[in-house]
């Protein structure tokens, strides 16, 4: 009889898949995502972990064999799983983590191993080779290793609330002052100011209503005796600020005598000399030092505006702001 005859390959392959799409779903509670045979460049599917019924977004890429013909080459340790060198590259650059899955033609052993490079060993013909552990038994500890490899499932919740209670608080608040803490200072750390900068960016509006509107200050050296710009790791780190390109000038306030304008300004010039007088100190500054200081700022201010597509009139406005700012409040120079 002349009829179409089925591949007894794509045969296994459909079983294999079906007995793991249904492993996955009743045995694991977890979604599987099969790949479009049309797609199947080196992953069947994709697990998406679920934890006490929450779908959690993160996904476990699976490569699946069925056969009794992926446990014939044996090794010390289990079975020797091969692949072709194409694939290499393609998981490599895999955004999730790849796991191989070989199941036995009657579905009795089925076994499992994440894919690491560094679990490789090259064979000939454009060929690799790496070890299925006997102990890595699909039934027994496979939804732990993915669950353990994909890291926690994290709720945001909290995290997300808080992030939009400060957007509104900043988009509602003419004059806001950041509280760098003792810590960032003494491990020269930027996070806070970086990720404070980057919450202000997530949209137009938001960066232009925040322009010239941040003081800065630093609340766990209060009971210091001396006077802010006296203490070495605090004017270190507001030089370094300005040496990574901190956009300062874009936003510290410049419309009334401003602490973090002037510490700046104290940070990165070198005094001539400092006189205490009745109402504060008096410090005079070097020209080169004064020149120097307001290029490094005006370039970290101008090359953020570019970045972030920000109007020339904005920049002439906080740039006129700038130097009527150190007219009025600074600066006596020599």
């Amino acid at each position: 009889m002349l009829f179409p005859k089925r591949n007894i390959s794509s045969l296994n392959g459909m079983i294999g898949e079906t007995f793991f799409q249904y492993f996955v779903n009743e045995e694991m509670n977890c979604i599987y995502h099969k790949v479009d045979q049309e797609n199947d460049f080196g992953i069947d599917g994709y697990i998406e972990l679920v934890e006490n019924g929450n779908v959690s977004g993160k996904l476990i890429g699976v490569q699946i064999k069925h056969g009794d013909s992926f446990f014939r080459s044996k090794t010390l340790g289990g079975y020797k799983y091969i692949g072709e060198n194409k694939h290499l590259n393609y998981y490599l650059n895999s955004q999730s983590p790849i796991f191989i899955v070989i199941l036995d033609q009657e579905l009795t052993r089925m076994n499992w191993v994440q894919f690491k490079i560094e679990k490789t060993m090259p064979l000939q013909e454009k060929r690799w080779w790496i070890e299925v552990p006997k102990e890595n038994k699909l039934k027994y500890n496979f939804k732990n290793a993915i669950f353990e490899t994909a890291g926690p499932i994290i709720d945001f919740e909290e995290q997300i609330q808080m992030n939009w209670a400060i957007a509104n608080l900043i988009k509602n608040s003419d004059y806001i002052t950041l509280a760098v803490t003792k810590d960032e200072i003494e491990n020269e750390s930027f996070d806070f100011i970086n990720n404070f900068i980057d919450g202000l960016c997530r949209n137009k509006e938001m960066l232009l209503d925040s322009k010239s509107s941040l003081d800065i200050f630093f609340p766990e050296y209060e009971e210091d005796s001396r006077e802010i710009f006296q203490i070495p790791e605090i004017m270190q780190w507001l030089k370094k600020s300005i040496e990574i390109g901190i956009p300062w000038f874009y936003f510290l306030n410049n419309k009334w005598k401003n602490a973090g304008l002037s510490l700046l300004f104290h940070a990165y010039c070198i005094s001539a000399s400092t006189m205490r007088i009745e109402r504060g100190f008096l410090v005079k500054f070097n020209n080169d030092e004064l020149a120097k200081f307001f290029e490094i700022n005006f370039y970290n201010m101008n090359n953020f505006m570019e970045q972030n597509g920000i109007d020339e009139e904005f920049n002439v406005e906080i740039t006129e702001g700038i130097v009527t700012f150190f007219e009025e409040h600074m600066i006596t120079i020599e």
